[in-house]
């Protein structure tokens, strides 16, 4: 599942010692502060050009894809993680992963697998399952899902119309259709995609 960047609380919480490892910018204080300042680097990197396929479908891509997103903020950005979490894949594992899904993913577009919405999702769905960041997955497998349906000819999800700055009950839902998508039913989380 992705940490979805929400402030915590009300966004007043102070960010601890163990929470800034990694930060460049020292003068972010807050939770608030914090996502303030990702958003910020997400919207620059968001006015970077549109990779085309294949370009989009490699790992060293996706790589520059979050430093790009969250370079200006986190030094670790654009990295894989080296420890484990509660959630993901063994960080050992991350690089072949990364690479199996942009593989699979090159080949369902090839072969015209899936439908473009299912393609793109899915795609999103395995990054997002792999968690190959310390943070940033979930923003990240969104705007890599976004780029990826784009380049099949279809606009780009609503997630639920803003899922970065959403209602608890949107998380909640976008929630539930990984944990479907991570069961084995995708249909959910398409339908969430474009909600």
């Amino acid at each position: 599942m992705s940490n979805l960047a929400a402030p915590i609380g009300d966004g007043h919480t102070l960010l601890t010692d163990e929470d800034r490892a990694g930060l460049l910018q020292r003068d972010i204080a807050t939770w608030q502060e914090l996502f303030d300042a990702e958003q910020r680097n997400i919207a620059k990197a968001l006015l970077r050009p549109k990779p085309r396929l294949p370009t989009l479908l490699d790992d060293k891509y996706l790589r520059g894809l979050h430093k790009a997103m969250f370079g200006d903020v986190w030094g670790w950005a654009g990295r894989y993680r080296t420890s484990d979490t509660n959630i993901g894949i063994e960080s050992m594992h991350i690089s072949a992963a990364v690479r199996d899904v942009t593989d699979d993913a090159a080949a369902w577009v090839e072969h015209e697998t899936y439908e473009p919405d299912e393609l793109a999702v899915r795609f999103h769905h395995r990054l997002v399952f792999i968690h190959p960041f310390v943070n940033g997955n979930g923003r990240h497998s969104r705007i890599s899902a976004d780029l990826l349906v784009v380049n099949l000819g279809r606009d780009t999800f609503s997630w639920g119309s803003n899922l970065d700055t959403s209602t608890e009950e949107l998380r909640q839902r976008y929630i539930a259709a990984l944990r479907s998508a991570d069961a084995g039913d995708i249909d959910d989380l398409v339908r969430f995609a474009r909600s």
